[in-house]
């Protein structure tokens, strides 16, 4: 999460629709307080600062939503929404499609869920997913920055020499996930303004791969080998 603001820093770009996957009684706190040093956010009887967690945020809550979004903010300041859910129920996700897609302009999204599994593909399209991590660079990190810097035929043998094992060891999937995560924060930093069709969709496999890595039966290799391929050569 750390490293989205990072790039603000650097760049002046923050998306508009975060999904944080995390718990928001972690996470929330953390983010007001990266918010305020940043952007300079005011966190206390800030109007346009909105903070809400709800058990299930259902079709009623989204359109409280998106009411609240079309309002400007006051002299022209940015508005941000930190909403935490402990689920989120499908015709919620769709009532927030086109306001996920084309928020009032100075509006930001920060979406709090434990799990990204549970955003439909249309949504998952909208916004950035990630995940929450201390701020310390871990192997993960490092193997997506390899990986992503590397050639074809490079990304396939370090994709092979992770899920290598010794016998009676069981691949870690962990690291794989891992791995995702940060190839996908990776390449929306250096992609960021610059989107297009291609681009998007590897967003989404990245996002399937990480669903399928989950699965006792699917094999990481060949589902990080298929990320190595969709992948543009030079990012």
């Amino acid at each position: 999460m750390f490293n989205l603001f990072e790039h603000y820093k650097k760049t002046g770009y923050l998306h508009h629709a975060h999904v944080i996957v995390g718990a928001y009684d972690t996470v929330s706190p953390a983010l007001v307080s990266e918010l305020a040093k940043h952007l300079n956010i005011e966190t206390k009887g800030n109007p346009d600062l909105m903070e809400r967690f709800y058990e299930t945020l259902g079709i009623d809550e989204a359109r409280e939503l998106k009411d609240a979004q079309t309002r400007a903010g006051f002299d022209g300041a940015k508005k941000i929404f930190i909403i935490g859910a402990e689920s989120f129920t499908h015709q919620a996700q769709n009532a927030l499609l086109k306001t996920f897609e084309e928020p009032t302009s100075g509006t930001h999204f920060f979406i709090i869920l434990p799990r990204a599994e549970m955003l439909l593909p249309t949504l998952l399209s909208r916004v950035l997913v990630v995940s929450w991590e201390s701020k310390e660079t871990d192997d993960a990190k490092e193997l997506a920055g390899k990986f992503l810097d590397a050639n074809l035929e490079g990304r396939f043998s370090l994709a092979k020499k992770i899920a290598e094992k010794k016998a009676g060891e069981t691949v870690d999937r962990e690291l794989f996930i891992k791995m995702l995560d940060h190839i996908e924060r990776i390449l929306y930093t250096r992609t960021a303004g610059e989107r297009d069709d291609t681009t998007a969709n590897v967003f989404r496999e990245i996002f399937q791969a990480k669903t399928y890595i989950s699965n006792p039966g699917s094999s990481p290799k060949m589902l990080l080998d298929h990320i190595a391929i969709l992948l543009p050569h030079s990012i």
